[in-house]
């Protein structure tokens, strides 16, 4: 796999309010690709002193791909969920104990709604490389950049994440420390270069695990992906510790979160595992 610099320039502004007072023509639509079950506990770290009162519970939630669409420069994913492999194996198609297992009805994956949808696209952008998140690039277009955050492709493990990256020969790499240093959030990076797509650096679940900001004429969307798996961890200030690389910088990443929710107000957030509301 060839590694290359994503290229982008850093924004002009400093803060947030400078960037929601220029939104722009982009429009953004979730789909789901498949679901998963996961445990209550884990979804909301179990240790927490928050979370005495807690119920053991297992939950069915779906597993999401996000096109977002700009009036100017075309159409673009983020994440794109599972392929179609799932439909016919919750494995889809990998072996192991240590594999994931996913429920997809047929039609749900994600070249199916992106031809339905006549999608013409020019990018894909991936918030880290679980299987869940990133499976889907086994069936869509190899012709297209592929964007991660730098210092991701060192978690991918195809015998437990999946052969999905099979069939491409290079990855683009966002490397954040050229990025805007943006409060209370920190290290963002400006996509698109005219600042109505951004990606966050929120650490935790991978080390450079990233959300990504919609700045859109329709209103300012957080896509938290795996930085806040449900609505529940924003409502109970708990982060997840199931599938996480560091619990505790899952947790200072979620504060900066709410932090960030409570100096804007107006920013409606997408859990990686819900539909926004």
């Amino acid at each position: 796999m060839i590694l290359r610099d994503y290229h982008y320039k850093k924004n002009k502004a400093d803060n947030w309010m400078e960037v929601f007072q220029n939104p722009h023509p982009v429009q953004i639509r979730s789909f789901k690709t498949g679901t998963v079950t996961i445990n209550r506990w884990g979804t909301l770290n179990p240790e927490h002193p928050q979370a005495k009162n807690l119920q053991e519970e297992e939950l069915e939630v779906p597993i999401l791909a996000h096109w977002v669409h700009h009036e100017e420069k075309g159409d673009f994913l983020i994440d794109t969920g599972l392929d179609a492999s799932y439909s016919q194996d919750p494995k889809g198609r990998m072996e192991g104990t240590a594999v994931d297992e996913f429920q997809q009805n047929k039609g749900e994956n994600i070249s199916q709604f992106v031809k339905k949808n006549h999608i013409d696209l020019k990018k894909v952008f991936l918030s880290h490389l679980h299987a869940d998140h990133a499976a889907g690039v086994r069936e869509l277009p190899k012709n297209i950049p592929y964007v991660i955050p730098k210092g991701e492709y060192a978690e991918y493990h195809p015998e437990i994440h999946g052969n999905f990256l099979e069939g491409l020969e290079e990855l683009y790499e966002i490397d954040f420390l050229k990025s805007n240093r943006m409060p209370p959030l920190g290290l963002s990076a400006d996509l698109l270069g005219d600042g109505s797509l951004w990606a966050i650096h929120t650490p935790g679940h991978t080390p450079w695990h990233v959300s990504f900001l919609v700045n859109s004429m329709e209103g300012h969307i957080l896509l938290a992906m795996d930085a806040v798996f449900v609505n529940e961890n924003l409502k109970l200030g708990i982060a997840p510790s199931d599938y996480t690389w560091d619990v505790e910088k899952a947790q200072e990443t979620l504060d900066k979160i709410i932090e960030f929710l409570r100096i804007y107000p107006q920013l409606k957030v997408s859990p990686g595992h819900e539909f926004l509301k």
